[in-house]
């Protein structure tokens, strides 16, 4: 069945390099600063993007960039061409057709081998050679090579998966041009405190389209300092206010929304605000 995305490659692959990348929705994104220095802004959320996005970056860009803004936590979709299992990480090479491959890396921590164990042995369902999957990670490079960090990596189930990255992919791009070109407007023709309101007036605070209790649960993760992330029991024991349901859908939520990810193993959650 997912053979047949290559057929309708071609289309894809000229959309994907004509645009430029970006997430605003849900974005949290700061005010222009007042040195003279470039002013540059950063996206917290997840950003869609392409393979070939990422290898069009510049040696000196430690990730993303999409207009003025800096995309650290990306999120890309295509084909796993290879595996390669190892004791501590699993390697994919991924391609989306739009340029080289990439390669992929999941880090396993100890409370991970088991599950390497299952997948191996093929016991629960598990990424394949050939299977279309959906990255969410950072960027990185090694000896100026580009790679990506995992944090999580999900089989597509539906065609439309796709098909909306595409249009995602699409519509940040116009939109981050459309900013950018009212932001520059602005400051042509007011005073620059003018222009800082017009940025802030784009703003857009991620937190302020969640719950009291998906706020509650960021915030208690985004004070955890701890490099293996909070465990879920500590959330429980932090928030009496809020039910271990509660806690659970909340992370759930935040988790698919791109706000927090997984780390050592399921039950281990860190903010993308951190990273």
């Amino acid at each position: 069945m997912w053979n047949t995305m290559d057929d309708a490659d071609t289309g894809r692959s000229r959309f994907d390099q004509q645009s430029g990348g970006g997430f605003l929705n849900a974005s949290a994104m700061n005010s222009p600063s007042t040195s003279d220095k470039k002013k540059i802004q950063s996206i917290t959320n997840i950003v869609p993007c392409t393979i070939q996005q990422i290898h069009l970056m510049s040696e000196s860009d430690d990730c993303l960039k999409i207009g003025s803004l800096n995309a650290k936590i990306i999120t890309i979709v295509g084909q796993v061409k290879s595996i390669d299992v190892q004791t501590t990480k699993i390697t994919y090479i991924m391609s989306d057709h739009t340029g080289p491959s990439i390669e992929v890396q999941m880090w396993l921590g100890e409370t991970d081998e088991q599950k390497k164990k299952e997948e191996k042995a093929g016991k629960e369902e598990k990424i394949e050679v050939n299977t279309y999957v959906r990255v969410t990670g950072s960027v990185r490079s090694m000896k100026g090579k580009r790679h990506v960090i995992a944090f999580k990596i999900q089989p597509l189930q539906d065609l439309n998966e796709l098909t909306m990255h595409i249009a995602e992919v699409i519509h940040t791009s116009m939109s981050v041009a459309a900013r950018d070109k009212q932001s520059t407007d602005s400051r042509s023709s007011t005073a620059s405190g003018l222009a800082v309101s017009t940025v802030s007036a784009l703003d857009t605070d991620s937190s302020k389209n969640l719950t009291k209790s998906q706020q509650l649960v960021k915030q208690a993760i985004i004070n955890c300092k701890d490099e293996r992330g909070i465990h879920v029991r500590e959330l429980v024991s932090n928030l009496k206010s809020l039910s271990r349901q509660s806690i659970q859908e909340a992370l759930d939520f935040l988790s698919n929304e791109g706000h927090v990810y997984s780390t050592i193993d399921e039950d281990h959650y860190k903010s993308t605000d951190c990273v």
